[in-house]
């Protein structure tokens, strides 16, 4: 991966779409959304393994709507990313497939929330969040949670696993954000 980012990096420097002052950035922006698509690409089949596919996409989808403005735990490898993601994804499936439909599911999102809007962003050695950033993003990332709280409750009186997947994408980011937290995974 590393190679492919350094070699498109110099492509762009070359066409001079990009400055050399932004050759670092670049980089690591390739990186992020080249293992981004990868990893999409093989999350939804495998959690096709342990639930439907609708219930893959939303799972995957919600959280990583969410976690793009939140962050939270970085694996210290690409492939200890996937290998993370990988059982997120089959431990979300089982979960929302096995789980009852009661109201203490409601409570997980309440709380979820609640973590995700206290613990974000998260700022780790690859990002560098500044002060002013971190303000910016606060109050986007407090719009998508109330943007999957509708679309919950949208979705409850229909398909209530997809509603489901949906809670369990913000108590998965939740997760991940305390854990980065307590410092596990990149600082």
């Amino acid at each position: 991966m590393d190679a492919f980012s350094e070699k498109l990096t110099s492509y762009f420097l070359r066409k001079d779409w990009i400055e050399v002052d932004q050759v670092p950035w670049c980089k690591y922006m390739v990186k992020h959304r080249a293992l981004d698509v990868i990893s999409l690409l093989w999350l939804i089949p495998v959690g096709c393994l342990v639930s439907p596919w609708y219930v893959s996409i939303a799972f995957v989808l919600s959280y990583r709507f969410l976690r793009s403005r939140t962050g939270g735990y970085h694996a210290k490898t690409p492939h200890g990313c996937l290998f993370a993601s990988t059982v997120t994804q089959l431990a979300g499936g089982f979960f929302i497939s096995h789980v009852p439909k009661t109201p203490l599911l409601l409570c997980t999102l309440v709380v979820s929330s609640i973590l995700v809007v206290v613990l974000s962003p998260a700022n780790n050695a690859e990002i560098h969040l500044t002060v002013e950033e971190i303000r910016a993003l606060l109050p986007r990332i407090k719009l998508r949670v109330l943007f999957l709280w509708l679309m919950t409750f949208v979705f409850v009186f229909f398909m209530s696993e997809i509603a489901v997947s949906i809670i369990s994408g913000v108590a998965t980011t939740a997760l991940l954000l305390f854990l980065s937290k307590i410092g596990i995974g990149v600082n």
